[in-house]
């Protein structure tokens, strides 16, 4: 039992260590407002290659398949950029993806690949474009990124 235990941390943190950047931001009433526009500062130590990955959350009744999302990149040199993404949340079929635990669903979707990010501050900013405001049963989201393979 104990090695067990032992390689299924050994595991977890091997799988992690690519992790240049992990946060999440929480919704304390489980509605996400069009204008709680969630503010992730990130220090990246080396120029490089980067994937980034938006993470959601929700209860089990989230209403959509989708959640409509807008990412903005502000660059160490000031530089912005927008994108606009739709987070697939249940399938054509209406089932939930990602992993589940009881009711609570975790979604990880890559919204960036091998993107160069230089050394320095970067400001990422994600709201939600979603027509229904605001959004229920959202638990929280996250920005991962990782150095790309």
């Amino acid at each position: 039992m104990k090695n067990l235990l032992f390689i299924l941390t050994f595991l977890v943190l091997l799988s992690s260590c690519s992790d240049v950047y992990r946060e999440f931001k929480k919704f304390d009433d489980l509605k996400w407002d069009k204008n709680d526009v969630k503010t992730f500062e990130v220090n990246i130590n080396k120029d490089g290659e980067y994937d980034l990955f938006f993470a959601l959350r929700h209860y089990t009744g989230y209403p959509f398949t989708t959640l409509k999302i807008e990412v903005t990149q502000i660059a160490p040199n000031g530089r912005a950029s927008s994108k606009k993404i739709e987070i697939p949340v249940a399938d054509e079929n209406g089932k939930y993806i990602g992993d589940v635990s009881g009711e609570l669903w975790d979604v990880e979707n890559k919204i960036a690949e091998k993107v160069f990010l230089e050394k320095g501050k970067y400001t990422f900013k994600i709201a939600h474009y979603m027509n229904s405001n605001p959004v229920i049963l959202v638990v929280d989201i996250g920005l991962i990124i990782r150095i790309s393979n």
